[in-house]
């Protein structure tokens, strides 16, 4: 744990929340008639719900690789992963927060919001921030990496020479 920096450790417990909050609580409830029923982030999100499980899968891998200490080779910091995904589920979560999912029924059907989705929203902003963060405490930005990713950053390190015969 101490080799996490504090954006590592924003990012993977904002995670870990999202993750829980996800499928624990209820996002958007709806009343019908008297009858009421929530449902959570899985049931009432389409396609936001794969991106925002994405975006707590990233916060929470930043923590474990940074934790572990491994050296992924990717072509993108997974910290710049974490915040862009993390924005991405914010900026759809308030999109919902304005516009709750429609289920069809017309005025018959009232889509009301549940604590699931403020608490959800504080999450993913929570990655966000942290991936934000951890970029930081990096020294690198999203511009840094837009130029990794097209070759543009520093070359590859040479080959291992090759292995001579063994010694006599």
């Amino acid at each position: 744990m101490e080799n996490l920096r504090t954006g590592e450790k924003i990012a993977g417990a904002s995670g870990v929340a999202l993750l829980l909050i996800m499928f624990i609580f209820d996002w958007f409830t709806v009343d019908a008639g008297g009858f009421s029923v929530g449902g959570n982030a899985w049931d009432t999100m389409e396609l936001i719900r794969f991106i925002l499980l994405l975006a707590a899968l990233a916060g929470i891998a930043l923590a474990v690789v940074s934790a572990t200490q491994s050296d992924v080779n990717m072509p993108v910091a997974l910290s710049a992963i974490t915040a862009g995904l993390g924005a991405l589920g914010v900026l759809l979560v308030l999109f919902r927060l304005v516009s709750p999912p429609d289920l069809g029924g017309g005025d018959l059907i009232d889509v009301g919001r549940g604590i699931g989705v403020f608490l959800g929203l504080i999450a993913v902003a929570g990655v966000a921030y942290g991936g934000f963060t951890a970029m930081q405490e990096e020294g690198t930005s999203f511009s840094d990496q837009a130029d990794r990713l097209q070759g543009g950053g520093d070359p590859p390190p040479p080959p291992p020479p090759p292995a001579g015969p063994p010694a006599a």
